[in-house]
């Protein structure tokens, strides 16, 4: 099982499956975490943190926390905050490994301007 981890190992995030795209977003956070996000759910998705370290920022409709580690700074994921189910969570595919990575497809979504993908 691919395993997430921010850089001091605070926060760790196990996958039950390897995605097999991850996704850039042009949004105006996304943006600026430069994120490539693996879109998952809480039923195949397990993250453990450590007591204090998870910090969550939340703006705009309000429908995702975005999650960073207080001690090392890196954007491990988002949780959505829908009532949706199952519940969503997009892990930073920067946080894998390399070479669970490496050979994964990368797509655009303009989350900016059309809301749609680019390629």
């Amino acid at each position: 099982m691919p395993e997430a981890s921010c850089h001091c190992g605070a926060i760790k995030i196990t996958l039950a499956i390897t995605p097999e795209t991850l996704v850039q977003c042009t949004c105006s956070v996304c943006r600026r975490y430069g994120a490539q996000w693996a879109f998952l759910d809480t039923e195949t998705t397990s993250v453990k943190a450590a007591p204090g370290s998870l910090v969550s920022y939340i703006w705009g409709d309000k429908q995702i926390a975005f999650q960073h580690c207080a001690n090392c700074g890196c954007m491990t994921h988002y949780d959505s905050l829908s009532e949706e189910q199952p519940k969503r969570v997009a892990v930073n595919g920067r946080m894998l490994a390399a070479e669970v990575t490496q050979d994964l497809k990368l797509r655009t979504f303009d989350g900016a301007e059309t809301w749609q993908f680019l390629d």
